[in-house]
């Protein structure tokens, strides 16, 4: 892929998270994809992500997101890092945690590796415990 089309690639994948659109996202990556999250661990192939996204968006909604940065390497068919800062609100259960309606904020980067134009692997990168504190599963430790 070009720089351009990485760029491309890297918008349109932006708006669909923002867009919560499970298809659209799902149809970013590879049928074998390898992503690794803080949250939902290592997960394999395209129905695995398309299953967390479903999770994910039941869980939390109205998503926003700034992206703060783009880097992009078009040798080897193309890789890319996105960071970004997200806000959504906690409207319902994950993983036995009941919805707290409040708003999450947190910075998020994504490594992403290409081929054939869809994600091939991807490492998540976020703050995990920052965002269980924000649902107020865990409390701050005070200094």
């Amino acid at each position: 892929m070009t720089s351009a089309e990485i760029r491309a690639f890297c918008e349109r994948f932006a708006k669909a998270w923002e867009r919560s659109d499970v298809a659209a996202l799902s149809a970013c990556y590879a049928e074998d994809c390898e992503v690794v999250s803080p949250i939902f661990h290592t997960l394999r192939g395209r129905a695995e992500v398309e299953t967390s996204f479903r999770d994910l968006f039941q869980a939390f909604s109205d998503y926003s997101i700034r992206v703060n940065d783009m880097i992009i390497d078009s040798d080897g068919g193309g890789r890319a890092a996105l960071v970004w800062m997200a806000q959504s609100t906690h409207r319902g259960p994950i993983f036995g945690m009941p919805a707290s309606g409040r708003r999450i904020e947190s910075q998020v980067a994504f490594i992403m590796t290409l081929k054939d134009g869809r994600i091939a692997s991807e490492r998540r990168i976020y703050d995990f415990t920052g965002r269980l504190i924000q649902m107020g599963v865990l409390k701050a430790k005070t200094a």
